[in-house]
């Protein structure tokens, strides 16, 4: 008499869809994915988010009854995933098919950005610790930025986004360099003071820079519990702003009017309001913004 083996449970994967996240990308229907994770074994819950019901408040709601979250839409969504993964009890593990119109954060983790093999990613591959920020009451992903450039992020139109794709931070960007200004502010970072006038600041967990400047591979660890910080200090004159410029393009950053180091906690003091961009969203800080690491909080499926 033969016994039968006994088959092993289907994972679940709770599939969150950001069904307004890069309209002219989506050429592979999110019922193409589904069946993707069937024919592999893979059970998945297909939830489409909406002014009701934000991926957060998904990922709250439901994620326990999962073994993976999966999400498809654009980095925004993904903040709001994390947020909820950080808000429950031993969340499981976060995969990513990028289906926005930039992509910073799937281009810094070394995701396809084709969906079939972002699924097959997250079937095949492994999960790694990842570090999140809270910034005050907030939480974000891989970036928090002010001052030039940060409002092309949150300020391009979804429908340009949708329609050009990257192009239409390009030409957003070109836009706000009419409104640069300049921030008087105070830092702290770990304990060591910055203070000057700066025109551009981000806090990283990534190799993507605002969207539009970028860190070599070997100068990020994406779970060692510290941010990469760069400050940009007012040019003083047009020339000066431009090898400001070609210092960044060329992944150099040795200018005098750049600082770049890393940090766990930073605080960031200034006479008035200053608007910041978390992962992409528009976010008003206060006179005192606080940022802090917390180390390896989540994981995230990738290839090593």
């Amino acid at each position: 008499m033969s016994v039968k083996k006994k088959q092993k449970p289907k994972k679940r994967i709770l599939l969150i869809v950001n069904p307004k996240a890069g309209i002219k990308y989506q050429k592979t229907s999110v019922s193409e994915i589904s069946e993707y994770f069937a024919k592999h074994k893979y059970e998945s819950a297909i939830y489409f988010t909406s002014p009701e019901y934000s991926a957060k408040f998904l990922v709250k709601e439901h994620a326990k009854d999962f073994d993976i979250i999966a999400c498809c839409g654009g980095d925004g969504t993904v903040n709001e995933i994390i947020g909820g993964m950080m808000e429950i009890n031993a969340a499981p593990p976060l995969g990513y098919i990028p289906s926005g119109s930039t992509n910073d954060l799937a281009s810094s983790l070394g995701l396809p950005l084709n969906k079939k093999r972002a699924a097959k990613t997250i079937i095949s591959e492994k999960a790694f610790p990842f570090d999140v920020g809270t910034f005050n009451d907030s939480y974000f992903v891989y970036i928090a930025s002010f001052g030039a450039f940060t409002d092309v992020s949150y300020d391009t139109p979804r429908e340009a986004k949708n329609i050009l794709g990257h192009t239409a931070y390009i030409f957003h960007a070109v836009k706000s360099m009419s409104k640069i200004r300049t921030y008087k502010i105070k830092i702290v970072a770990d304990g060591k003071n910055y203070e000057g006038e700066y025109i551009f600041g981000s806090v990283t967990n990534s190799t993507s820079v605002a969207g539009t400047f970028h860190f070599e591979d070997d100068m990020v660890d994406f779970a060692d519990g510290k941010y990469e910080v760069m400050l940009i200090k007012r040019p003083k004159s047009l020339f000066n702003a431009f090898s400001i410029y070609m210092s960044m393009m060329n992944r150099s950053y040795k200018h005098e009017n750049i600082q770049i180091f890393h940090a766990s906690e930073i605080k960031v003091y200034s006479d008035e309001p200053i608007d910041w961009a978390l992962d992409g969203e528009h976010k008003l800080g206060g006179t005192t913004v606080t940022i802090k690491n917390n180390p390896r909080a989540v994981n995230i499926i990738r290839k090593k």
